[in-house]
């Protein structure tokens, strides 16, 4: 790799580094993504020395790597003082838990920066030419759908890497067959599926591309071969599935409950009812089209797939596998932008291949030649195609992908800087913390205002769930034992209808709207409001303001947003797919504080 490359790829990944680090902390020490908090619970509770992860929603790798990581981040903090002991490190969780979440976001702010590095080889084996990988690079470090996910405690940015490492280990059994060859490259691509599929589930799809490959490798010596080569690679990628995730072999009618119980909620609500089979494909082309890869890469991208089987069909078969048999298969889920993630550094690749072969960069003499380089870039076939020179150099290419990416950058640079703005319930938190005293009853809907459970509140909560408080679980015994115990603390009630949390006490709907509130010695309410009311939410709503005291609203909208743009534009919220609107000026919903009088 020459120096200018060298230097020109660092440039890029610097760039995607910073874009995925601005904002990183945002919302702490609260966390406003319950992916998150359920992710890193899941992931700490290993401490108790049981691997068992006794839920199989996601496979396990992820959360055996999340921990390590996090092994790896307290040892850092004890060898600078930062925590004197394990036990002050999860106690540290409970009162402020900023530097674990900084930690696991770190992880994927890294993961993600690593998938730009591994696009720009991904895009240079296609188009054989490191332009086309510098672009590609460009292109996936200033896509804001993979900038934002890159800011989580959560699977898809995880995931994508190692579906790209994997897809670039099946390509390289398309390489020129030779003696030594062997089975090696074989175990290999079939190693890295296993390991994507270990991450996530939705990685099954690499076996499209990897049996593919493997036909197309193996078939000039018979289809036995090609049986064998397919049985090897299925039982490396298999082993390497479970001994990754073991324990769905150890509690298969556990792993087929959580995995059922996925798909009712990820896909038959999708399908069910007025949705059409690929219903959503029409909803997730738009959001690669706006804040995925961006218009100016997906264009690109639809005529690099067309330019790649028309100058290697076999190739371009073998590529496209993954991304359309995926994109297919999320079309049947409900709409969430964050399963675009795998498809990003495909789009990023083609499109950059689109720009190497029709910008060449000035007067163009085109010729037909056939390329016999063994010794090529990519390290695939020889390809018989059109080359082009120009009288001008080749760096034309190279300022119109800096063009093309300049939407993208732009967006995410918004993005970013929209993550650093105090949440609504960050400002709720404080305005509460003001104006209540410590020690009142209050009112709240979960993923709320993170307001301190007092300790007479949470002994509460466990009794009422038939807990004995001297017996209580780690983690709520090192809540109980807190010494001081953080103030201002509150007795917490929970608007809704009941659910499995131990530490929570809920009030329904219909009885908070009723005489609920007053049976249950409520003080204050904390309602959340979006931009289309809430039917289970407005009657207590009504009730308020007939006879409660409004004591503050923190609106998530910009100074002189009119009652259109609120109406139209959903609040940013952690947990969804809202997109980023700019009549937002910061994440999270609407809030409003009352008295009740």
């Amino acid at each position: 790799m020459k120096r200018a490359t060298v230097i020109a790829l660092g440039g890029v990944l610097l760039l995607a580094l910073v874009l995925r680090l601005i904002g990183l902390g945002f919302g702490l020490p609260a966390v406003y993504n319950p992916d998150e908090v359920a992710i890193t619970a899941r992931t700490l509770a290993f401490a108790k020395g049981d691997l068992n992860p006794h839920n199989f929603l996601y496979p396990t790798f992820y959360f055996y790597a999340l921990f390590a990581w996090l092994g790896l981040s307290f040892i850092a903090s004890w060898l600078t003082g930062a925590v004197t002991s394990l036990h002050a490190f999860q106690t540290q969780f409970f009162i402020d838990p900023t530097h674990i979440y900084l930690a696991g976001r770190l992880l994927g702010a890294l993961c993600g920066t690593a998938t730009v590095a591994l696009t720009y080889t991904l895009a240079t084996r296609l188009a054989e030419t490191p332009r086309a990988g510098f672009a590609a690079a460009l292109f996936l470090a200033c896509a804001p759908g993979h900038v934002r996910d890159s800011h989580y405690v959560k699977h898809d940015v995880p995931a994508t890497l190692a579906i790209v490492i994997a897809e670039l280990a099946i390509l390289r059994l398309l390489s020129p067959p030779s003696p030594t060859r062997g089975r090696t490259p074989f175990l290999i691509a079939g190693a890295a599926c296993g390991v994507a599929c270990s991450i996530h589930y939705y990685a099954v799809f690499l076996a499209l591309p990897l049996v593919l490959a493997i036909v197309l490798a193996e078939r000039a010596r018979g289809w036995r071969a090609v049986f064998g080569r397919v049985v090897l690679t299925g039982i490396v990628t298999v082993a390497v599935f479970f001994a990754l995730s073991p324990f769905l072999l150890v509690e298969p009618g556990t792993a087929w409950r959580d995995i059922l119980a996925n798909r009712q909620i990820v896909v038959d609500r999708a399908v069910a009812g007025r949705h059409a089979l690929f219903g959503n494909l029409p909803v997730y082309l738009g959001m690669l089209w706006t804040e995925g890869a961006g218009w100016p890469v997906c264009l690109p991208a639809v005529l690099g797939a067309l330019l790649l089987v028309r100058e290697r069909w076999s190739l371009g078969l073998v590529v496209l596998a993954f991304p359309v048999a995926f994109l297919l298969f999320i079309s049947n889920t409900v709409a969430a932008s964050r399963y675009l993630n795998p498809v990003l550094p495909f789009c990023a690749a083609l499109a950059a291949l689109a720009v190497v072969r029709l910008i060449p960069g000035g007067p163009v003499r085109v010729a037909l030649a056939t390329e016999a380089r063994q010794g090529s870039v990519s390290g695939l076939p020889p390809v018989r195609r059109r080359v082009a020179s120009s009288g001008r150099g080749q760096g034309f290419p190279l300022l119109v992908a800096l063009l093309m990416s300049i939407p993208g950058l732009i967006l995410a640079l918004r993005l970013d800087f929209f993550f650093r703005q105090a949440d609504t319930r960050t400002l709720a938190q404080e305005a509460v913390e003001r104006a209540i005293p410590t020690g009142a009853t209050v009112l709240v809907q979960p993923y709320s205002v993170p307001l301190t459970q007092s300790r007479e509140s949470l002994v509460e909560a466990l009794q009422a769930h038939g807990v004995d408080p001297s017996r209580a679980s780690a983690k709520f015994a090192l809540r109980l034992a807190l010494q001081p115990y953080p103030s201002p603390a509150y007795r917490t009630l929970f608007l809704g209808e009941g659910g499995l949390d131990q530490d929570k006490i809920y009030l329904g709907f219909s009885d908070a709207a009723g005489d609920g509130l007053r049976r249950a010695g409520v003080q204050y309410v904390v309602l959340k409001r979006y931009n289309a009311p809430d039917p289970m939410v407005e009657p207590l709503r009504t009730r308020l303001e007939r006879e409660g005291r409004l004591l503050a609203t923190i609106s998530p909208y910009r100074a002189g947003a009119d009652a259109a743009t609120r109406a139209r534009v959903a609040p940013f919220l952690h947990n969804t797919d809202t997109p980023y609107d700019p009549a937002l000026e910061r994440p999270g919903p609407g809030i409003e504080v009352w008295q009740v009088q």
